[in-house]
Parts: structure tokens; sequence; C-alpha cells
């Protein structure tokens, strides 16, 4: 599966009403990667990560998971291969936030057939998350950063091999996005595939692997985040300009106003 890789976009196009986002795109993700997706607001990073899901029919081209067309796929295969946490959560229902986390399990076929397993595996995906202190608490009171937690929570016992992340940092203070986004690389070092839209430049610049960049519609740079983070680039997808700056023995990319 490696070498076809656990994402793949073939001829991909992407449209909403009146725009062409997307067009033509080639795009494999691997086992072991995690790819930033970078761009303006309305460039189409929530559309494309939907489409992967398999929640938009592309306008031309299709997506595949493990080399198979999504199109091919039943509700309950593409649950157990590819999870995906949206920018926000809506919960009809008060609940223990390990009920909530529980629920993973089913994308499995485990059900409640095995509650105490499953009660297990989310008290484990709620430490993983910094969230083991509110196992207990109500869903519906939790701040938006603790749910958008809850949610990777989730899908940390879903266990899908793809995980599509749609602003997973938004709503997190500063040490809370490092911790996510920490957990995201280890997610890949795991042998996942990891795919975040992300509108933080310098938080994918220092966990991504690898970087889709989406710049005027209908066109996309990606590669290794070292190669398709340069100043330049940044500055025709975003429409502003960057200078670079040496901070920690890293690089940091900075708005630059003249």
């Amino acid at each position: 599966m490696n070498a076809a890789g656990v994402l793949q976009a073939r001829g991909l196009a992407l449209q909403v009403p009146g725009r062409m986002l997307l067009e033509r795109l080639e795009w494999t993700v691997r086992a072991g990667e995690f790819w930033c997706v970078l761009g303006r607001n309305g460039i189409g990073k929530s559309t494309l990560l939907h489409a992967a899901a398999g929640l938009l029919r592309p306008a031309a081209g299709e997506f595949l998971l493990g080399g198979e067309p999504l199109s091919s796929l039943s509700a309950m295969q593409m649950a157990q291969r590819r999870g995906l946490l949206l920018q926000q959560q809506h919960d009809a229902f008060s609940m223990p936030v390990a009920h909530a986390v529980m629920a993973g399990g089913f994308a499995v076929g485990s059900g409640w057939a095995d509650e105490a397993g499953q009660r297990r595996a989310a008290l484990q995906a709620l430490a993983r998350v910094g969230l083991a202190h509110l196992a207990q608490a109500d869903l519906l009171k939790l701040s938006g950063g603790e749910r958008q937690r809850v949610g990777l929570a989730t899908l940390l016992v879903q266990a899908p091999q793809l995980y599509l992340l749609d602003e997973p940092t938004s709503h997190q203070d500063i040490a809370a996005q490092l911790e996510m986004m920490g957990l995201l690389r280890s997610l890949a070092a795991d042998g996942n595939a990891v795919v975040a839209s992300c509108h933080d430049i310098n938080l994918a610049r220092r966990f991504a692997s690898h970087v889709l960049l989406l710049g005027v519609p209908g066109q996309a740079m990606q590669g290794a985040a070292s190669a398709v983070m340069r100043a330049d680039a940044l500055g025709a997808a975003f429409g502003c300009s960057f200078r670079t700056v040496e901070a920690g023995g890293g690089e940091l990319f900075v708005p630059d106003p003249g």
C-alpha cells in the first residue's frame, strides 16, 4: 500500500457554485507522512478534506483510498480506513466525555459488545490528548478547544490509517496547539497517514513532513515541507510578502508589510 499511497487524488477537480477550486490535481499521501494543507480562506482546504473523506463528489477525477476508488467502498469500509475531524463539533445532547469518545469503536464494528474494552480505549485516548481529567465531564460544557481534542480522541479509538483533520488547532491555546501538532506528527511516525488543514504556516513548517500549498484557484504546489515552504511561494499563495528569520535553530516566516 505504501507504493500506491494510502490516499491518492487522480485528475481531481473541485468546484463550488460559480468557482473552480482545483483542477487536475495529482496527489499521493503515503503511510508515515504528515501533510499540512495551506492556503487563503475560501481557497478549498475544507472542501478538499471533505472530498477525500467521501462526503463531497469531485467535479472530475477521483480519490482512491488504499488503491480503491472511494465510490467502490461502503460507509463502514471507509470508516475503518479513514477518520475525519471537522472544524466545528455539533452535539445534540449531554453525555459524559468518555461515552462520546467510545463511539469511535463503532467504526471498527465493536460497538458496545466490549464495553469495558472500549472504555479503556477511550480513557487511553483522552490521556493521549491531555483530557483524562475530563472523562466524566459533561460534553456540552467543554470549551471549543477541549471539544476539538475530544474529537481527536474519538478518532484515536476509531484507529484509521488515514487521519483527515480540518483546522485541528482551531480554538486551541498556544500550548495545546503545540501538543496537538506533536501528536499528529507522532501518529504519522507510527505508520499512519495524516492530512490537516492549517492556518499557521510556522506550525506547519515545524511539524509537517509535507505541504500541499493551494494558491490561485486551479493550482497547487506540493512536496516536502522544506522544499515547498519558501517565502516566494507563500507570498504568491497568500497575496502578501514574507521574510524569513532564524529563531531557535529554525526558520520562521514573518509577513513583511514593506
